[in-house]
């Protein structure tokens, strides 16, 4: 990373509101605002707060789903643990990019689905 990359975290949650119930996701921010910061790359990282949690392995943990995100960020990367993912975030754009979550319940593998935003820097 060089001395102008920024990193900004973003806390994912899992829960289950009663036994038996579905996994709920839950990310702060749900919309990651980044027109504060300049136009430089910054580096994205999604940390998974919740034990009993983590991040699928799949290639799925973290998906831009907008159209052109491919030019705005870079490959995911989920930590052996499956508890810290992070991308970096070319800032190419000023653009909002749509993205998924999905994390799994370790002791049952079932998994859930968040789709919050990323909102880049206008140009």
């Amino acid at each position: 990373m060089t001395s102008k990359e920024q990193t900004i975290t973003v806390h994912v949650v899992a829960y289950r509101k009663a036994p038996g119930l579905h996994i709920q996701l839950a990310v702060t921010p749900e919309v990651l605002d980044l027109t504060q910061y300049d136009n430089a790359p910054l580096t994205i990282q999604w940390k998974l707060d919740t034990r009993g949690y983590s991040f699928v392995t799949d290639g799925s943990a973290i998906v831009f789903t907008s159209p052109g995100a491919k030019k705005s960020f870079g490959e995911v990367k989920v930590d052996r643990e499956g508890r810290l993912a992070t991308v970096k975030n070319k800032n190419a754009d000023g653009l909002a990019y749509a993205y998924n979550v999905s994390v799994k319940e370790v002791a049952t593998g079932l998994t859930a689905v968040l789709d919050p935003i990323v909102q880049n820097q206008h140009r």
